[in-house]
């Protein structure tokens, strides 16, 4: 007997507990096979803080599927159609009412298709997408997607002959996957392998055939350790060791292509060469930072280093990183904001520049991603204070008023101050001295209004402590890091707490390592990760070489490594670890409704 996908789902009991938690809500529910009977169903249904399974019995005499209610049905459908007129018939054995709402709507990757090591399936793909991702490969280069006009099927996108992209729609119907009715198949690798075997013949005569499949990037966060599985598998590529090296190469061969009418003037002036790190890393001319100069702030620096600013150079080796950078380019991130400094480690000559930056922005969060010192190299010039201790930069002070040490990391607060501008203060003194040249009492209250007028911010500072160049980071403490940054973004800085700072509106978060692209592309790429999954749950839909791609549109080389590559999978694995198992600690139990036969 037929029945709609909408609420039918041929899945086990765990895995429709896990999904009902993981995609559904209270009172919602799926319909499934039983796995004692071939014959029967079960409902699943979400009770808040347990699953109930509930035996839906076959009757082969009358061809009837009866509720432990008694009421008697010739289809699922009627079944479910039932429940939603009736949500309160069904009650356990203590009698207590089964409320029911909606079924739940479970991902198709979820249930149908593993997203994870089907790599020639692209979800959240459209017609026009895979028409672009296509357009440029060899002709028989294929990809599965979800149909977009017809919901719970498929579609077959293919490079023709005629160097034409072809949309083949693939029916789903009774757990079993069609292009013709006389081959169906359990799976779409089953439909794709007979495919490659067997070309299709289109109306005209021609035949389409299906060569090589064009992975996909994206996956489910829910499947992100099938995709880790995937992507260990050997490469067939030549040169790749296994498919995250084939994936990153490709990330590589992007950017240089994609970087070749891309300007990097400034950073190479003779002028700004000495205020790089490195040599061969210089910031984008179209995102770079511009430091906003005024003559009292070439007073030099006392008591912290950082050299003398020259007032016409408005050169720092920093980069803005907007999220999204183009919504039409990245629609995926059209629903989430987020906005950063990438920069390098500071140089002693480049301090002053860097509390310039912070100001001028309103940066009130500075994330450091090194040691000072690591294998006896410098890494990072220390622009801070000790505790209880300030610097002075100009007309800017900094001063460390709180110091606490985790075992990941370090979190600091400074008072960054600004004097009143001198020459503006020394003109109105000026000024006011003219009207009133012989009243002393005039001029001490003049002084006292400008320092009255000083202003100040609070900055909070993360440094983590467990992550240097080229070693392997714990998972936990990095995600241990973001957890303690996003909070004091969201509490303290967002919060009431921070009452000092609400005069503006906050500024883009600064993120630092040594070069400012390597452990500092890898935090951004995690940071807006997980945040994403944050809002959207386990079925959101990821694309790590997207999002590095995204952030490389902006600072070259962001994520330098494949090593660094990897471990963004592998800490988004940790955190899909710990959702589910918060899962299973709030949702303990799982109740049975039995009818003749349990579930």
């Amino acid at each position: 007997m037929g029945v709609e996908r909408r609420f039918f789902y041929e899945i086990t009991g765990e895995r429709a507990r896990e999904l009902l938690f993981l995609y559904g809500s209270n009172g919602e529910f799926i319909v499934r096979p039983s796995e004692s009977s071939a014959s029967d169903y079960t409902l699943s249904i979400h009770r808040g803080t347990r699953v109930t399974h509930v035996k839906i019995v076959h009757n082969p005499l009358s061809k009837t599927l009866r509720l432990p209610s008694g009421h008697d049905f010739h289809s699922v459908e009627a079944v479910v159609q039932f429940l939603e007129a009736n949500p309160k018939v069904l009650t356990e054995a203590d009698g207590l009412s089964i409320e029911l709402t909606k079924p739940a709507q479970l991902p198709i990757a979820e249930t149908v298709v593993n997203v994870g090591s089907d790599r020639f399936f692209h979800i959240a793909t459209s017609g026009h997408e895979a028409e672009a991702l296509l357009k440029d490969e060899p002709c028989g280069t294929y990809l599965v997607r979800e149909s977009c006009s017809n919901e719970g099927e498929f579609a077959l996108s293919v490079r023709s002959n005629t160097d034409k992209v072809v949309h083949v729609r693939i029916s789903h119907k009774n757990g079993r996957f069609c292009i013709v009715p006389k081959d169906n198949f359990r799976t779409l690798a089953g439909l794709v392998e007979n495919y490659i075997r067997l070309p299709m013949v289109q109306n005209g005569g021609s035949a389409v055939k299906l060569k090589t499949p064009l992975p996909s990037t994206r996956f489910t966060a829910a499947t992100i350790d099938d995709r880790i599985d995937c992507l260990l598998k050997p490469s067939k590529k030549h040169g790749a060791k296994d498919e995250f090296a084939e994936e990153f190469e490709n990330l590589h061969r992007h950017e240089e292509d994609s970087q070749l009418f891309i300007s990097c003037k400034e950073g190479r002036k003779a002028e700004n060469v000495r205020k790089n790190r490195y040599r061969n890393v210089v910031p984008f001319d179209h995102t770079r930072i511009r430091l906003q100069r005024s003559p009292s702030s070439n007073n030099g620096c006392a008591g912290g280093g950082g050299g003398k600013l020259l007032v016409n150079n408005d050169y720092i080796n920093a980069n803005y990183v907007e999220i999204p950078l183009d919504t039409k380019r990245y629609p995926e991130f059209a629903d989430f904001k987020r906005r950063y400094i990438s920069t390098q480690g500071c140089l002693e000559e480049t301090v002053s520049d860097f509390w310039q930056m912070v100001w001028q922005e309103n940066s009130l969060l500075i994330v450091m991603v090194t040691k000072e010192v690591e294998r006896g190299r410098v890494k990072c010039y220390r622009y801070w204070p000790d505790l209880d201790e300030e610097f002075n930069y100009g007309n800017l002070i900094v001063k460390t008023i709180e110091e606490t040490k985790s075992d990941d990391y370090m979190r600091r607060v400074f008072v960054l101050k600004r004097k009143k501008d001198e020459n503006k203060a020394n003109n109105e003194a000026k000024t006011a001295a003219s009207s009133a040249a012989s009243c002393k009492e005039e001029q001490e209250e003049i002084h006292q209004k400008d320092e009255k007028e000083e202003e100040q911010k609070l900055i909070y500072h993360f440094q983590i402590l467990s992550w240097e160049d080229n070693d392997a980071c714990p998972v936990e403490s990095v995600l241990n890091f973001l957890d303690a940054v996003n909070e004091c973004e969201k509490n303290e800085i967002g919060g009431v707490k921070n009452k000092m700072n609400k005069k503006s509106k906050i500024g883009p978060t600064i993120v630092h390592c040594s070069a400012g692209i390597g452990r500092t592309g890898t935090f951004l790429a995690l940071d807006i990760i997980i945040n994403r999954i944050k809002q959207k749950g386990p079925k959101c839909v990821c694309d790590v070489q997207r999002t590095v791609k995204m952030l490389r549109e902006q600072r070259a080389t962001m994520v330098q490594t494949e090593a660094q590559y990897r471990f963004i999978f592998h800490v988004i694995s940790a955190f899909m670890r710990a959702y589910r198992s918060q899962f299973q600690l709030t949702y303990k139990k799982t109740n049975s409704v039995e009818g003749p036969h349990r579930p």
